[in-house]
């Protein structure tokens, strides 16, 4: 019978990793026990770069993302969720107001890579060859990068200036934007012959329809050219009076920003939805938030036709009924029979979704995400042509938001560092930390953060952010209410239990992963080590039976009492 040893090997927390129901944690993947343990010890230059190996965009990420990560998080179960978003807001913001700069992987390279489109998803993919050391360049259509992050986002959810810091830093890694280019299929033949690689990374711009009588009559317009006008500056261009009825027609974020954007200017926003606030992909959170703004909602009503009344617009909606779970994951909707309203309308914004609008590529093309099929290429061309976030659209689930983009540009740099030649490490499969895994009786429950916010009173007429950044005391603070699921953060406790059979390293906790900061004395194991095991709060150690595949790393953590009596470790 093969021996048991003892070891420590990390394994993945559920809030970026999946939760044991199977959902997702942090889209970006970013490394979240390590950068709030680093942040509960104050060393927030250290955690800022360890966002940084995942998002260029941590910084509104921490400012507009879902937080999936903390619907994961394994305090839920035992009181509140960790403030995971707050968290990589204050980090990231630390290591811009310090003047922080990219971290290079590698030596600058000769090969050339285009990404066409700035979006999240074209510049965090730039932003990670570049980093790798390739030569980037971005071609962006419109006069100033950034894609949804500029004209999807309003200012009061992510501040100009902030994004600006964010592009900064992007360039800093070497990527080059070149604004105002827009691409037709003449010019993306040629930009195939030019370089190396190319990324299509046009996001989904195209609105979507909802193919009823009167969507084009005049008045009713889509979401994403209204918060263009809004983020450019150019909201006089809407011509919106005071007290304007506007009817807001989706259940996504651009419904929820054109209806908070609409009360900023003004008018009196009605978002109206077919299923009820609780099938939103907008967070719950932000549909209180915004009736507390002002903001009405008409749930579980189906627009079916849009007619001219006077001056204005007349919306008739089918009243419905939920039913069964459909593939989407959500409740279904059904009419009731006969039940019809209508809704009296100064104008109509549609806010259902956006599909991608790939012209430049030709008529024939297939996407197999991350590669793209271009018939009109050459050969020797077709294959260097790869794609991303939103445009892939279709053939991937994670897209719509900018967290889950990031992993995608994550997924299709890898496959063109493979496709350039580079021998890309695979990524170890690990086993999950889970809830049930931890050992609890080390923990206290402790309060969730009460983020300061602007008041009502002042969010009208301006767009002030209206979330306001913790303080370092209060960021050390509630980031140590993180159980650090799967990581050793050196508490000792496995040391204590361990009758000797143990020793522990004199070495500064690092954020690398599977750093170990004890050494077991091999000739000293008892039931006591194993023990150690047990009394791991965080499932921080394992079991495995010689000759496993973690054979590597038991030689590493394994010690002689020969060699400790001469002063040595394997360190």
């Amino acid at each position: 019978m093969k021996k048991l040893f003892p070891l420590y090997y990390n394994k993945v927390s559920p809030c970026y990793a999946r939760d044991h129901l199977g959902n997702h944690g942090c889209y970006a993947r970013n490394d979240i026990p390590r950068f709030l343990f680093l942040a509960s010890e104050g060393r927030f230059e250290e955690a800022f770069y360890v966002l940084k190996e995942t998002n260029p965009f941590s910084s509104g990420c921490g400012r507009f993302c879902d937080h999936p990560c903390e619907t994961a998080c394994n305090r839920t179960k035992f009181d509140q969720p960790v403030d995971i978003k707050a968290m990589e807001r204050f980090v990231s913001d630390y290591g811009y107001a310090n003047g922080l700069k990219p971290k290079m992987l590698s030596e600058s390279k000769t090969k050339k890579v285009a990404v066409i489109g700035s979006g999240p998803a074209g510049l965090a993919a730039a932003y990670f060859l570049a980093r790798h050391g390739y030569r980037t360049d971005v071609y962006e259509k419109q006069p100033v990068a950034g894609g949804l992050l500029t004209q999807g986002i309003p200012a009061f959810r992510y501040p100009r200036d902030v994004f600006e810091k964010e592009l900064a830093f992007i360039k800093d890694a070497g990527v080059n934007i070149k604004c105002g280019e827009a691409i037709d299929k003449n010019r993306f033949l040629n930009i195939a012959r030019d370089y190396d690689a190319v990324i299509v990374a046009t996001g989904a711009h195209k609105p979507v329809e909802l193919n009823i009588e009167g969507e084009k009559t005049l008045g009713v317009e889509s979401a994403i050219p209204f918060l263009r006008r809004v983020n450019f500056g150019r909201a006089e261009e809407l011509k919106i009076k005071k007290g304007e009825r506007i009817g807001v027609i989706g259940g996504g974020y651009s419904a929820i920003d054109v209806a908070r954007c609409s009360v900023r200017l003004g008018a009196n926003p009605t978002v109206v939805y077919r299923r009820t606030v609780g099938e939103m992909t907008a967070h719950s959170g932000e549909v209180e938030d915004t009736k507390k703004e002002g903001v009405e909602y008409r749930f579980l009503r189906q627009p079916i036709r849009i007619e001219k009344h006077g001056d204005k617009l007349k919306l008739i909606v089918q009243v419905m009924k939920l039913g069964p779970v459909d593939e989407s994951g959500r409740a279904k909707p059904f009419a009731v029979s006969g039940a019809l309203e209508e809704l009296i309308f100064d104008r109509i914004v549609l806010a259902i979704g956006d599909r991608p609008d790939l012209h430049f590529v030709g008529e024939r093309f297939s996407v197999d995400f991350p590669r793209m099929v271009c018939p009109d290429l050459q050969h020797d061309e077709s294959s260097k042509i790869f794609i991303t976030g939103d445009a892939a659209m279709g053939s991937v689930e994670s897209t719509g938001m900018v967290v889950r983009v990031v992993g995608l540009a994550q997924d299709t740099v890898r496959a063109v560092r493979e496709f350039l030649g580079e021998n890309v490490p695979q990524e170890t499969k690990r086993e999950t930390a889970f809830y049930k895994t931890l050992n609890l009786k080390y923990f206290e429950t402790a309060g969730r953060l009460v983020e300061e916010e602007l008041p009502q009173s002042e969010r009208v007429g301006n767009f002030k952010e209206i979330v306001k950044t913790v303080d370092s005391d209060m960021a050390m603070l509630m980031s140590s209410r993180c159980f650090n699921c799967g990581i050793c953060i050196k508490c000792d406790w496995c040391w204590f239990y361990s009758d000797g059979s143990l020793v522990k390293l004199d070495k500064e906790w690092k954020p690398a992963k599977d750093e170990h900061y004890y050494e077991f004395i091999e000739e000293n194991l008892c039931s006591a080590t194993y023990k150690s095991v047990e009394a791991c709060p965080r499932s921080a150690l394992t079991v495995t039976p010689e000759g496993s595949r973690l054979d590597e790393f038991r030689k590493c953590q394994y010690i002689s009492a020969a060699k400790i009596a001469k002063g040595d470790s394997n360190d």
